[in-house]
């Protein structure tokens, strides 16, 4: 094993759900209020009928996306893996629908959903994987129904978020994969798409593209990201 191979093997490589449930409240403080991810829920809400039932992917803490959608008057179902996350959401959520402790990957829900959000809770998952979540991500859509999808990008110029020179680059995917990225006091191997490598990922799962906003948030650790929102629907069948 040479001395890249060395180090990337000593950072932490696979997802660790107990490691989230620790982060609790300080995830909260540093990503909680947070006004762009607000107003891109809000926005997606517009689009569903009163009282429709929406499921959360990754829901943490439940603040601020959980908050927001409960506050709005939809049905809230919500999901995590990590089980002192889904604790805390149960409590600042009580009115939930559901809440589950499931990893994405083995989430099989027993209705489809009028909308479906994913908001930063993704990075840790394979390119490959991100090519089969999305897929299951419309499946879990009504016809007609609409999925938000709130991430951080790469940069085809490769000079954008972190250090992407450290990962390695699928220019067909349009992402870069394991990259080692710094997150409250550890180092994960994130994969990041670039906004043509999520446009493809979401219109090759069938979904219509119907609005996308860019910006970047100054979390209160770590370099600004750069952030994208997609709302996207599934087709009604004719």
């Amino acid at each position: 094993m040479n001395d890249d191979q060395e180090a990337l093997a000593s950072v932490k490589s696979s997802s660790d759900p107990d490691w989230w449930s620790t982060l609790g409240l300080d995830f909260e403080k540093a990503f909680g209020n947070d006004p762009i991810i607000i107003a891109a829920v809000q926005k997606w809400l517009s689009y569903l009928p009163p009282k429709s039932h929406v499921l959360d992917i990754g829901c943490g803490t439940g603040v601020p996306v959980a908050r927001t959608i409960a506050d709005a008057g939809y049905l809230y179902h919500g999901i995590d893996y990590a089980a002192g996350m889904l604790d805390l959401c149960r409590a600042q959520v009580p009115e939930a629908e559901s809440l589950e402790v499931v990893d994405m990957l083995s989430y099989k829900p027993s209705r489809t959903f009028d909308g479906v959000v994913a908001s930063l809770s993704f990075f840790e998952l394979k390119s490959e994987e991100h090519v089969d979540m999305v897929g299951r991500w419309a499946s879990w859509l009504r016809d007609g129904g609409v999925f938000l999808v709130c991430t951080i990008t790469a940069d085809e110029s490769r000079d954008g978020y972190g250090d992407q020179s450290k990962g390695t680059w699928d220019q067909e995917r349009g992402c870069v994969k394991d990259m080692p990225t710094p997150f409250m006091g550890k180092e994960l191997l994130c994969t990041f798409f670039t906004q043509r490598g999520w446009v493809q990922l979401l219109e090759g799962a069938g979904l219509e593209i119907l609005s996308t906003v860019t910006d970047f948030y100054k979390p209160k650790q770590g370099e600004s990201e750069p952030r994208y929102y997609v709302v996207a629907r599934k087709p009604a069948r004719s």
